[in-house]
């Protein structure tokens, strides 16, 4: 009896020494020395790009136009420019964070800083002399700054040997970076213009290495009172945002205004500029008159130049290329023999009838009519054709 009692004093004993204040039992752990590494690595780099510029004629594609004295002409330009990047004055940067996470002093010995693939040993500022003791729960924080020759991907490793108690080890910690996007950037945006033209639209895009593309669209009215030859130059310039380097690039135009015989025009460009548009007024049709009754019809002749020929209507047919070439007349357009006589038939028939008061025979002779002044007015007999 003696013997158990004793057993179960001891066990009480114990139990009450492990008695928190509160009434419950704090555990009884030793803990050893031990070091955790943790690290930053900020990847920095400069990018600086380049421009070129390139200017082109969008309309008319082939660069030359044929218009009439006064005959008005929207030309279209289109600048291209490409910013392509450089970068340069690569450098990582960050910190070594070395912390005693054990209950025991420990003693560092200086910490490396290795950078792979290169295998470049990195400088660390620690603040301290080593061999160092760093106290138990403390943090030693070591800076490093480190310039590279290049912009490839790398990690970064940190160690420290170290000693505490009777125990020693090697505390390691990592971090990889990659250089996607810089803290500077020189020249990344312009500013592009063209005196002499009027811009309409802009496109951009960039690629995944930094390459800008861009595409600006522009317009400039062309017109000459006096028959010539003319070179029309535009020149479009960029300026960069940072360092305020220019460039430029020039498109030219070679416009032709017949002296003698004008040009031709077709239906199409008639119906569009009269003073109804929505193209540009052509003054010729002041000559005629938009509102102007065309003979029989009972409509005007812009009326009839807009309708369209149902079922082949010869009428119709006629009428369109009739006025045309009447307008191009007017315009100051020669004519041929063949033009002459059509002008006349077509004339007469529309003198005598309306669109649905005649037989195949007169229908198959206005078409034939109506196809020797469509000729004419594409430039396919007679005067050159204008440029729409």
């Amino acid at each position: 009896m003696r013997h158990w009692y004793g057993v179960l004093l001891a066990v009480g004993l114990l139990a009450a020494c492990s008695q928190s204040p509160q009434g419950g039992v704090t555990p009884q752990v030793a803990v050893g020395p031990s070091v955790e590494v943790t690290k930053t690595a900020v990847p920095k780099f400069k990018r600086t790009y380049t421009w070129t510029i390139a200017k082109r004629v969008t309309d008319p594609s082939s660069g030359t136009l044929t218009l009439a004295p006064g005959q008005s002409y929207l030309v279209k330009y289109a600048v291209d420019l490409v910013g392509t990047p450089k970068d340069s004055d690569f450098r990582v940067e960050g910190t070594v964070t070395i912390k005693n996470t054990g209950s025991v002093d420990v003693v560092l010995q200086a910490p490396t800083d290795t950078l792979t693939p290169d295998g470049t040993s990195v400088p660390l500022a620690c603040g301290v002399t080593f061999p160092y003791t760093l106290p138990a729960g403390q943090s030693l924080v070591c800076a490093y700054s480190q310039a590279l020759p290049d912009g490839r991907s790398r990690t970064n490793t940190a160690s420290v040997s170290w000693t505490g108690g009777s125990q020693s080890g090697t505390a390691s910690g990592q971090a990889s970076f990659a250089f996607t996007n810089p803290i500077e950037v020189v020249d990344g945006s312009v500013t592009v213009e063209d005196p002499s033209a009027t811009l309409a639209s802009a496109i951009s895009g960039i690629t995944p290495e930094g390459v800008i593309s861009q595409t600006y669209f522009f317009e400039r009215q062309v017109r000459f009172d006096t028959c010539g030859e003319y070179e029309v130059e535009n020149t479009a310039t960029f300026t960069t945002h940072t360092t305020g380097t220019q460039g430029s690039a020039s498109a030219t135009v070679q416009v032709s205004v017949p002296c003698e015989g004008a040009c031709t025009l077709t239906q199409g460009y008639w119906k569009t500029h009269s003073r109804y548009g929505p193209a540009p007024y052509d003054t010729t049709w002041a000559k005629v008159g938009e509102d102007t009754p065309f003979y029989l019809s009972g409509q005007s002749y812009y009326q009839v130049l807009w309708t369209p020929p149902a079922g082949g209507n010869a009428y119709y047919i006629l009428a369109h290329q009739f006025i045309a070439a009447q307008l191009n007349v007017l315009n100051g357009a020669s004519t041929t023999p063949a033009v002459d006589a059509a002008l006349a038939w077509a004339e007469g028939f529309f003198q005598t009838h309306t669109p649905t008061s005649f037989g195949k025979t007169l229908a198959r002779q206005a078409k034939d009519h109506a196809a020797t002044l469509d000729a004419y007015n594409n430039g396919l007999a007679g005067p050159v054709h204008c440029s729409e």
